[in-house]
């Protein structure tokens, strides 16, 4: 039986289904190393549906309320936003913690927060070439070229999206989820020595 990847799940179930598709996403990418990512893509991208309301000012926050606030209790729809958190730019100050570059070309980022070191949550920065024509593709390339000086420990501000991924077994997640996806902006705060 064939999953199909862009189909709405419910929050509560996406435990055992993020566990399926992420065989099937891990089966996917090694047959096809390098490829664009497939589930939410346009929202992960900024190419959804609901583009037009994602509010460009930035929110302070940390990343200990970001994991707090609750999973929805809905489809997590391929192509449109939970509102209010995916409609959300936030900013948020945090210690880098490790940088992955993962099969769908993302450069998956582990951030902590800064008084709560045991709270972690992923951060993600698309492949400019997986997004092309969205008007965001110079904001991933800076993003990527930052990120690419800044040694892992350093203290850095982030800017992003809110966005809520499938809770699966990746390292880093939140409890709830929650990522910034896709990351606009980062900036080295204090440099790890």
């Amino acid at each position: 039986m064939a999953i199909d990847p862009r189909m709405e799940r419910p929050a509560a179930s996406f435990v055992l289904t993020g566990l399926l598709m992420l065989g099937a996403a891990q089966a996917s990418a090694e047959a096809r190393p390098g490829q664009c990512g497939y589930d939410r893509w346009p929202v992960k991208i900024l190419a959804d549906k609901d583009r037009g309301e994602v509010d460009q000012k930035a929110v302070d926050t940390t990343v200990a309320k970001l994991v707090a606030i609750p999973i929805h209790e809905v489809r997590y729809p391929y192509d449109r936003r939970l509102k209010p958190e995916e409609v959300t730019v936030y900013r948020v100050s945090a210690k880098l913690v490790a940088i992955k570059h993962e099969q769908d070309s993302d450069v998956h980022v582990i951030i902590q927060g800064l008084h709560q070191p045991k709270l972690q949550m992923i951060v993600e920065i698309p492949a400019p070439e997986c997004a092309e024509g969205t008007g965001h593709e110079d904001d991933y390339r800076k993003a990527r070229a930052a990120l690419s000086k800044i040694p892992i420990g350093s203290t850095i501000e982030v800017t992003g999206v809110g966005f809520f991924d499938f809770l699966h077994s990746s390292t880093g997640q939140a409890r709830n989820g929650i990522e910034l996806h896709p990351v606009l902006k980062i900036a080295v705060t204090a440099q790890s020595n």
